[in-house]
């Protein structure tokens, strides 16, 4: 028995080996061709400035040129190659150790996510090798603060101005760097607020084109400012529109028309309260013979401490010029209604025998004219007997007016 476990163990020794050795040499392609070797462009890794302070002592501040991120190539297995990201890499440049054209290299290595084997599995080529910095004496300016508010106040509520505190901030750093930048901004997000905000926000640097300025080397006197911001209730209010002079002789004005009709206004309390309307009384139709058309912008035409609440900047008007006429009608007298008499005493109109009534306004108004539109009427009340002189009165409209006085001489007697 022993025998044959001996014959089965070393019969065929070289054959055996052999096996083994092809199976290794199989298993060891096979592992390499499933984890091979490959490449990969990683872009826009950030570069710290290391020992920036070296500048800063001897007076001076810099400003990053080129260099402020970096594209690398990286080259190893591909189990750890193909999930790599630019979070995975440190970059550092060593600004004491600028050259005379103030350029330094760019160190790549991994980072603590990365552990210590796959790191060394790597290899890691920049693309863009250096970073170069000017180097300028430190500037300081000031510059405002401006509030931008996001999201919306509670419904029937509106904002008012923001007050932020400081509302001028200093920024020191390089003069090619400062030259960009026109204001901080600090942002407040009011959603839903039906109270006065007051919060501390930070501030940052914008530049002329409305783009954040991210740059290490500018430092700010405050990095947070306190915004306080009134929060108002609303009301709907109606415009009113007012003319001042005349148009030109023998004109007009037939309509006014106007958009929007309602504006929607905010502001204190008390001071709110108190507005009914608002009134634009600066439309001058003075010598006007055609239709007049202008934008009126609201701000101008507000009480004190009341603000536009909607989107609402302007009121669209448009006054219609038209020309008008006089047109003379006959009235007899007994056309005339005599009102408040006395059941004791006789009337009568003596005189004159007719009347010619001058009445003027547009022509299209004057398609429709007659005695009996215009009403005429007097009033004889308390009057005694004997000879009155009364005016007769109209229904006058903003379209057709009687400017004239007319009167008749009525007789009063006894029944």
């Amino acid at each position: 028995m022993r025998s044959k476990i001996k014959g089965l163990i070393f019969d065929h020794v070289g054959l055996k080996l052999l096996s083994i050795t092809l199976a290794f040499v199989l298993w060891f392609v096979v592992m390499n061709v499933e984890d091979s070797i490959i490449t990969k462009s990683i872009y826009d890794i950030p570069v710290e400035m290391l020992n920036g302070d070296v500048i800063l002592k001897n007076g001076g501040v810099y400003d990053v040129t080129e260099g402020e991120t970096v594209n690398i190539m990286v080259k190893g297995p591909r189990s750890v190659v193909e999930g790599l990201e630019a979070s995975n890499f440190k970059a550092t440049a060593d600004l004491s150790h600028l050259s005379v054209t103030n350029s330094t290299t760019i160190v790549v290595n991994t980072n603590d996510t990365i552990s210590s084997n796959n790191s060394r599995s790597l290899t890691i080529t920049p693309l863009n090798e250096y970073v170069t910095v000017t180097i300028e004496e430190e500037s300081e300016k000031s510059i405002p603060v401006k509030v931008i508010t996001t999201g919306n106040v509670k419904s029937g509520h509106a904002l008012g101005n923001p007050a932020p505190t400081p509302n001028m901030i200093t920024v020191k750093g390089p003069e090619s760097v400062l030259s960009n930048i026109v204001e901080a901004r600090a942002v407040v997000d009011v959603t839903n607020e039906d109270k006065d905000i007051e919060e501390v926000v930070r501030v940052g640097c914008i530049d002329g084109y409305g783009n954040a300025v991210q740059k290490d080397n500018v430092s700010l006197s405050a990095e947070k400012i306190k915004v306080t911001i009134p929060v108002y209730r609303t009301k709907t209010v109606p415009v009113i529109i007012n003319t001042v002079g005349n148009p030109a002789e023998g004109f007009g004005v037939r309509n006014i028309n106007y958009e929007p009709s309602t504006v929607i206004i905010t502001g204190e309390g008390e001071d709110l309260s108190e507005i009914e309307s608002i009134s634009i009384n600066n439309i001058s139709v003075t010598d006007a013979s055609e239709t007049i058309e202008s934008n009126v912008a609201l701000a101008d035409c507000l009480p004190p401490n009341i603000y536009i609440a909607d989107d609402t900047s302007e009121i669209a008007v448009s006054v219609d010029i038209e020309r008008v006429e006089t047109k003379e009608v006959t009235l007899s007298p007994v056309a005339i209604k005599m009102i408040n008499q006395n059941n004791n005493y006789k009337y009568q109109v003596s005189k004159p025998p007719i009347l010619k009534i001058k009445v003027t306004g547009f022509q299209e108004d004057m398609l429709d004219l007659s005695i009996d539109s215009l009403n005429p009427r007097m009033s004889v009340q308390d009057m005694e007997p004997g000879e009155h002189e009364v005016q007769v009165m109209f229904d006058e409209s903003e379209r057709l007016t009687i400017s004239d006085k007319y009167t008749v001489t009525v007789e009063i007697s006894e029944k």
